[in-house]
């Protein structure tokens, strides 16, 4: 069933489920805290995959890594268009609602995450000797924006809440009642919601080209506990450049090379031009 870094296998049993294996670095008590969290989630007007148990243990190990069994969602991917965009939006609202009812106990927090410009600064340096002089142009570039980021990050305060790290239509799923299922909690953690926005947004259009970002932060804001706030929407065109920069800064790291750090810095620039628009 695909999966970037876990393998995600769907076994036809009766019912069918779904076996979940997970990257090698994750560890037990993070994929136990977000079953318990899945768990929770089942009281909510929120559909996840529910949990199952196999031969009386939730987890068990795959080699060296550790696997867990869910129940198996017949569902669609949404198509890419202007409603399902609409209705991802107001879903991450729906689901941030969700997760603020039930969080307490969070699980642990993940390892691979990607929040401050220390380590933003620390991986361009990385990308830069491991990638060598060939990737200077393009290190400047980073250097620069970050920069520009981090001046104007000092002068905001955003909120932090349970957010789920990577929401997008492909961890989406349209069920034959209409309804949505969310999938993909593994990057689920507590830092600053306008992350979950922004990543959205960039999702749905990964070049920095959409044309009405503030629709889809309207439908965001119908369903969600509260409206952005006023140093949200300041804030926002450095978090939607902080997305791509962040892959620009990786790749010397997990990505291919100069090449696709130049097309990751080329979309953090075009956001990141694009502020006077989106702060009006």
């Amino acid at each position: 069933m695909g999966g970037g870094f876990n393998l995600n296998v769907r076994i036809d049993a009766e019912p069918p489920v779904v076996i979940r294996v997970h990257r090698p670095w994750v560890r037990r008590g993070r994929v136990a805290g977000l079953r318990r969290l899945r768990e929770r989630l089942q009281r909510t007007e929120v559909r996840v995959a529910r949990p199952l148990p196999i031969a009386g243990r939730d987890l068990f190990r795959v080699a060296d890594r550790w696997a867990e069994i869910e129940e198996f969602i017949d569902h669609v991917e949404p198509r890419a268009e202007e409603d399902s965009h609409l209705r991802l939006f107001a879903e991450l609202g729906r689901l941030h609602a969700a997760l603020r009812a039930v969080w307490d106990p969070g699980p642990p927090a993940p390892l691979d995450d990607h929040m401050t410009f220390g380590q933003l600064r620390h991986s361009i340096g990385f990308t830069r000797r491991r990638l060598g002089s060939r990737s200077e142009p393009v290190v400047r570039r980073m250097r620069q924006l970050t920069g520009e980021l981090a001046e104007l990050r000092k002068e905001v305060d955003l909120p932090t809440a349970p957010i789920h790290g990577d929401y997008k239509l492909a961890n989406t799923g349209e069920l034959p009642d209409g309804s949505w299922a969310t999938f993909d909690l593994d990057f689920a953690r507590v830092r600053e919601r306008l992350y979950d926005v922004a990543a959205s947004l960039h999702h749905v259009a990964p070049s920095g080209d959409l044309l009405e970002p503030h629709r889809l932060i309207g439908a965001y804001e119908s369903t969600a506990p509260e409206p952005l706030t006023p140093d949200e929407h300041r804030w926002l065109p450095g978090a939607l450049a902080l997305v791509p920069l962040h892959w620009a800064a990786t790749a010397g790291l997990i990505g291919d090379g100069v090449r696709e750090a130049e097309s990751a810095m080329t979309a953090a620039e075009a956001w990141w031009s694009r502020r006077a628009e989106l702060w009006s």
